[in-house]
């Protein structure tokens, strides 16, 4: 019976392992961020926060097809918007 109880709590912190890892790295990335970026997350959240359900599921599916784009086409994206930016700062 206690050698069961084992076996199962070792599985369990087996499988929450994972998670348990992905939560520490989000809280390593928190830590450091700038004042003013925490203060743009969380006005970011805010505002997801305040989407309608079908506003939050475009959103997703956003996110879905931008993680399925390779590498390399992301990067060329992030660079045209970054050249973007600074044009429309320059104006």
């Amino acid at each position: 019976m206690v050698r069961r109880a084992f076996l199962t709590l070792g599985f369990c912190l087996f499988l929450l392992s994972p998670i348990s890892s992905w939560a520490l790295d989000a809280n390593d990335n928190w830590r450091d961020l700038s004042p003013r970026e925490k203060d743009k997350v969380l006005q970011n959240y805010r505002r997801w926060q305040n989407l309608s359900p079908q506003g939050k599921e475009r959103l997703r599916e956003e996110w879905d097809r931008w993680q399925r784009l390779p590498q390399e086409r992301r990067d060329r994206l992030k660079r045209r918007y970054e050249e973007e930016r600074r044009k429309r700062s320059d104006d």
